[in-house]
């Protein structure tokens, strides 16, 4: 019997007609799937979306990359968290994540095929959708490969026993040109988001498309400025579909930020949430294995109770915390809290814990760098309040989605692209400065619970005058800190995004290399002291994260297997 070995870049999602069938053969090859009505192809549709939500991507190993690599959070936690948290991860450590998105590669790949093959016996509207997921689960998925990875194997057909598993890795531009190519088709045949029922949150839309394909242009207009290319039809593509978004009417501020996170009003969420990897409390299976997220227990503290399942009276393992410097940054810099009245930005209020609570529901706990009073007691590092499920059914199994792009950053998309283009804030686009619209995410803030308050700083050419394009992008980018905190966001703008006075540089070098290294980020974590009511080492840097080399934190590893299966592969990423 023949026998074929399927290397990751050969992974591919294979259904056969009859599972569970008792007799079962074993074929030399794998068998076609068999989809003769409507009803056949849905579960097809619904698997695409599979791979996103298990334990290798988005609700763990592929999470702790996305969250564990940048400079806003830290883990002093042992086993999976600790090689990201100081830098000391190798091939072994990011494999899970490369093997399922090419599993959604596979499975991208075989419901194409299989629609070429019987798409005109369907109805015409189901298969028109369906391959516009297809096209955008493979392009989703190739996005998030080449940043993490940089070139892959560009595999779109199917794999069977004829196919060659033995692809060498494309370039950085022929992956994307595929991106942005299968983006583009998905955009064209995805319904609006307004015509998606509630059942079906988390698919794909025609806004979805044109929001990650933005992005999309925009971060590989980056890459090639950094490279010393002409970035401008990325750029020009990045406002384009920003732009689309926009003033397509799908889409809206929520009014209050804090309403974005209410696990209570998810589905609202997603009147903001252009596309989310969608979870829920599973009742079926428990803990790793479940289709329910961890963030809360992640996130939470085990003297926090009440924010993550029922077991322990649901609270945290502290595994993931915020930098304390990110917490400090956005309570003593001018824009986001007033110097002598204290007013801060809610957006702070809602993403950092304020109080904690214990098993009574007294509130008795403060996380940094919020003062306890006398009857409470300090916890001496931040906490993120954005995920919070107390109804979870156990700890490592709640709710809580991953909002993958919201409304918001298409104004952050189309002021940073524009910046670059036009060389300032001070361009006209569409009757506007770029202030102006860059301050519509910022004027959320100032009245996201009902009430007025003047920070954050509404910035314009009167208050702001000669603001340079360089000083203006790093206000995109500190924005984006705060509004995106814990949105799987950071790490992608700074290895993206230009130094501010360096253009060869990225923001990561300046951040970890040369900002965060200096001795006003203290080394050494903070401690509290009651008799002061203080904690001394405010903007603490946990030092493992400083870890880093360029270029070869720029990029994650290819997983050895890779290496070793693939003759054809090509070279591994820089220095590693």
């Amino acid at each position: 019997m023949k026998k074929i070995t399927i290397f990751f870049t050969g992974l591919a999602l294979m259904w056969m007609a009859a599972a569970c069938s008792l007799d079962e053969r074993i074929l030399d090859t794998p068998g076609p799937v068999q989809v003769t009505s409507d009803q056949e192809l849905l579960p097809l549709i619904n698997g695409l979306y599979s791979r996103f939500n298990d334990a290798n991507a988005f609700k763990f190993r592929g999470w702790l990359m996305l969250t564990l690599c940048a400079d806003d959070f830290y883990s002093v936690a042992a086993n999976e968290f600790q090689p990201f948290a100081n830098r000391t991860y190798g091939g072994p450590n990011v494999s899970h994540f490369y093997n399922s998105l090419y599993l959604a590669v596979g499975a991208a790949n075989q419901l194409i095929g299989i629609l070429d093959k019987v798409g005109d016996k369907l109805t015409p509207e189901l298969v028109s959708r369906a391959y516009g997921e297809a096209y955008f689960v493979r392009a989703f998925s190739y996005y998030y490969l080449v940043r993490l990875y940089g070139g892959v194997p560009l595999r779109i057909s199917p794999v069977n026993a004829d196919s060659d598993m033995y692809l060498p890795r494309a370039s950085i531009h022929e992956v994307y040109e595929q991106i942005f190519a299968d983006f583009r088709e998905a955009s064209l045949r995805l319904p609006q988001a307004s015509e998606l029922p509630v059942s079906e949150l988390g698919r794909a839309t025609k806004g979805a498309a044109q929001a990650i394909v933005a992005q999309a242009y925009l971060t590989y207009g980056n890459q090639r400025s950094l490279r010393g290319m002409d970035p401008t039809q990325q750029y020009e593509e990045a406002v384009l579909f920003a732009d689309s978004v926009i003033h397509s009417g799908q889409y809206q501020l929520i009014p209050n930020y804090a309403d974005i996170f209410d696990i209570n009003k998810e589905v609202d969420a997603y009147k903001e949430v252009i596309f989310g990897i969608r979870f829920q409390a599973d009742p079926m299976a428990i803990l790793l294995g479940s289709a329910g997220s961890e963030y809360a227990f992640r996130f939470g503290n085990s003297n926090t109770h009440f924010v993550s399942g029922n077991a322990n009276n649901g609270q945290g393992d502290g595994s993931v915390r915020p930098m304390h410097w990110m917490a400090d940054y956005y309570l003593n810099h001018n824009d986001y809290v007033h110097p002598t009245q204290g007013i801060r930005d809610y957006r702070h209020e809602v993403t950092f814990v304020t109080r904690g609570y214990n098993s009574t529901n007294d509130r008795y706990v403060v996380p940094y760098p919020f003062l306890p009073t006398t009857q409470e007691n300090p916890i001496v590092f931040p906490l993120l309040a954005k995920y919070q499920d107390p109804n979870g059914r156990d700890h490592r199994n709640n709710g809580n989605d991953f909002f993958v792009i919201r409304f918001s950053e298409m104004y952050f998309i189309l002021v940073e692209a524009l910046n670059e283009l036009h060389g300032g804030p001070t361009y006209n686009y569409k009757g506007q400065q770029l202030f102006w619209w860059f301050n519509r995410v910022r004027a959320r803030a100032q009245l996201a619970d009902g009430t007025s308050r003047n920070r954050p700083f509404l910035i314009n050419n009167s208050n702001s005058p000669g603001m340079t394009q360089d000083e203006f992008r790093m206000r995109i980018f500190h924005e984006r800190g705060l509004e995106l905190l814990g949105e799987g966001q950071r790490w992608f703008d700074l290895v993206r995004m230009r130094h501010p006075s360096d253009p060869t540089k990225t923001m990561y070098e300046y951040q970890l290399v040369e900002e965060l290294t200096k001795s006003t980020y203290p080394k050494d974590a903070p401690t509290y002291t009651r008799s002061s009511n203080s904690y001394s080492n405010s903007f603490y840097v946990y030092e493992p994260s400083l870890n880093v080399s360029v270029p070869k934190h720029l990029l994650f590893p290819i997983p050895i297997e890779e290496m070793v299966r693939n003759p054809n592969f090509g070279e591994q990423n820089p220095r590693w």
